[in-house]
């Protein structure tokens, strides 16, 4: 799936991951392919990106949070950042 993930000041991430872990307010969530369209808030953690090629990329990419906006639908994340 492709995943977005930006700032006010720029762009952090643009490319694709088969899973994304998410710091929402209710609870960490997992997103994989084809989930159900929704919106959630994000609390501080971090974003957790299992790229297809962990092997290649040595584990998943992280990216820190203090709170933001994830719009998630089937097959892209779009996430709104204040870092």
């Amino acid at each position: 799936m492709k995943i977005k993930i930006f700032s006010a000041q720029e762009r952090i991430f643009e490319g694709q991951a088969k899973e994304a872990i998410l710091p929402a307010e209710g609870g960490e969530i997992s997103v994989l392919d084809f989930h159900e369209p929704c919106l959630c808030r994000l609390r501080p953690g971090v974003i957790r990106l299992r790229p297809y090629d962990e092997a290649k990329e040595k584990g998943p990419l992280r990216f820190p949070v203090f709170s933001g906006i994830a719009k998630i639908l089937s097959q892209e994340i779009t996430v709104l950042l204040e870092v």
